[in-house]
């Protein structure tokens, strides 16, 4: 009788042990990506794309209005002068930056990220890319101005 309790006590522990392994590995975050990158998988896919591929959105402009001071006003952030890459992060979270929070909240954004790493995909240049962007955003308008100007 006493053998079949230390079957039962052993598989008891080993459906413990099992559980809370695949619970962890079904949760883990080994990109180490803020909370609120997970609110859509879309915001995760930009969020991840940012921090591997950092330097392709130094420069790509934001159509949020956010690099501007009026715009990040309005956003309630400081003025992302690096462009996309400012949206995502505040300097290269890879050498010691942190995460910013706005391109969560904001679907131009994490958009044009995700926009980016299509256009990377298909073997377009950064200048291409920045073009692209700029061009989806020319006809947009700030009271009277446009966002960007030719």
């Amino acid at each position: 009788m006493k053998y079949h309790n230390f079957i039962w006590v052993g598989i008891i522990v080993f459906s413990l042990v099992g559980f809370f392994y695949l619970f962890n590995t079904a949760y883990a975050n080994p990109s180490e990506l803020p909370d609120y990158a997970f609110i859509k998988p879309e915001i995760k896919e930009a969020y991840q794309f940012a921090k591997t591929n950092y330097q392709d959105l130094v420069g790509l402009p934001c159509g949020c209005g956010c690099g501007t001071p009026e715009g990040a006003e309005a956003h309630g952030s400081r003025v992302h002068k690096l462009g996309l890459a400012d949206c995502f992060m505040q300097g290269n979270v890879n050498d010691g930056g942190e995460w910013d929070s706005h391109a969560s909240s904001c679907g131009l954004c994490y958009e044009d990220a995700l926009y980016a790493k299509k256009l990377y995909s298909e073997g377009n240049s950064k200048e291409e890319i920045k073009s692209k962007l700029e061009e989806k955003y020319a006809g947009l308008k700030f009271s009277n101005e446009t966002v960007y100007k030719k």
